[in-house]
């Protein structure tokens, strides 16, 4: 373990206010464990993908930490599992790129498949009661960002981006199994499409990791993945994070 708690939480900039030993990204925890925030691998992995996504977040990265260590046990856990890595909407790559150094993924024999339109949520895709969010993140965040993802993950030659619409652009990857599964495309139809054309080819014990889930004002996405994961005789956990975990059982 590297930092002590205190020293690890002035270097992030993370105060304790109400005696909270971890207050970001809308969770706050006391009297918590913290260790696996403060491991060496996971913190050089993070801080890492944090400095190259400065650009894609117009200066402002924001702290989801703790998502990205739920990214990386479900990633680590894939290791175990034969098949790809999957992850659809990608930004300029926060999350995957902490799974990417926290795993050394240029030493894995494996393809780290990147699906995006890396320029912004396709509005013509989006239900009526999810547009006015998506076009707000469109304004504020998204703009075209490809040429950064890419240089990003240019130390792995073994992640493909994949430009285009989900779940169309599937067509143009090779991706015949999966051991893990990151989905935010901030969009309930598209993400409800997409795991349909997913779901088969996830190996048995594979993880995904929704990451809209149970966040305010991703409604429409969590009443959708219930149903689905009900259709599959499953159940979604919920994580304070916001995240949601389901494991393909069967």
């Amino acid at each position: 373990m590297g930092l002590g708690l205190k020293a690890w939480l002035k270097r992030h900039g993370i105060r304790r206010p109400l005696r909270f030993d971890y207050h970001a990204d809308g969770l706050a925890v006391n009297g918590k464990n913290l260790s696996a925030l403060r491991d060496d691998a996971f913190d050089h992995a993070y801080d890492t993908a944090v400095s190259l996504n400065v650009t894609g977040w117009h200066g402002n990265v924001p702290d989801i930490r703790w998502r990205a260590h739920v990214c990386c046990w479900a990633a680590k856990n894939a290791l175990l599992l034969q098949g790809d890595f999957v992850e659809c909407g990608v930004h300029t790559g926060l999350l995957s790129l902490t799974v990417a150094h926290f795993l050394g993924f240029e030493k894995r024999d494996r393809t780290f498949w990147l699906f995006d339109t890396f320029e912004g949520i396709p509005l013509e895709r989006v239900s009526t009661g999810e547009k006015d969010h998506a076009a707000m993140l469109n304004d504020v965040l998204y703009f075209d960002c490809y040429d950064v993802t890419s240089r990003n993950f240019s130390p792995f030659p073994n992640v493909k981006l994949i430009r285009g619409i989900l779940p169309d652009s599937l067509s143009d990857a090779s991706v015949e199994r999966i051991a893990y599964l990151s989905i935010d495309m901030n969009n309930a139809d598209g993400e409800m499409a997409t795991i349909e054309r997913l779901w088969p080819k996830l190996s048995i014990g594979a993880i995904v990791v929704i990451d809209d889930y149970a966040f305010t004002g991703y409604e429409a996405q969590f009443r959708a993945w219930n149903a689905f994961a009900e259709k599959k005789n499953s159940m979604i956990l919920t994580v304070p994070t916001g995240q949601g975990i389901l494991i393909k059982l069967k």
